[in-house]
């Protein structure tokens, strides 16, 4: 499998939030980019800077959400909860999640892919300091890939490494 030259790119992470958490949405955002080929993301940030996060994305995290909801249900109701405490419960937690796209859509991310759920101001913040380094990813990316052919940016992945 042919990859482009790694491209490190480095978060800020701010001590209120759980490390655990914040590392694990970053990974997932990196694995997910990753994933991409050069002409998957080139064709996914055109349609971003274009369009801005594209509706079927929102359907996706509705129905995402949904279904994190129903599944916590289920399993507090496992774990002995009345179906009213169980809703109330799921309800709560459900505040705090985010449906996450991996990677966000900003960073070259398809709108219908939903990777799960995971604490909502950790993935505002990743999300929050996409818009100040995309710019360098894609510049850099353009440099590395402006000899090859159509083929090859259909068979060359990404290689980014996330880092805080």
């Amino acid at each position: 499998m042919s990859k482009i030259d790694e491209i490190e790119v480095n978060f800020n992470y701010k001590t209120k939030y759980d490390e655990a958490e914040f590392a694990r949405q970053l990974a997932d955002q990196e694995a997910g980019m990753n994933k991409l080929t050069v002409d998957e993301y080139l064709k996914n940030r055109e349609r971003y800077i274009a369009e801005g996060r594209a509706i079927e994305g929102n359907m996706a995290q509705q129905a995402a959400r949904e279904n994190a909801y129903l599944d916590k249900v289920t399993e507090l109701r496992r774990n002995g909860l009345s179906q009213e405490q169980a809703k109330i419960k799921a309800k709560e937690w459900m505040d705090t999640q985010a449906a996450l796209h991996n990677p966000d859509q900003i960073a070259g991310g398809n709108p219908v892919n939903i990777g799960g759920m995971g604490n909502k101001a950790i993935n505002s913040s990743i999300g929050s300091q996409w818009k100040y380094r995309i710019d360098a990813v894609d510049e850099q990316i353009q440099a590395m890939i402006k000899n090859m052919t159509d083929t090859e940016r259909k068979n060359t992945y990404l290689n980014i490494k996330l880092k805080y």
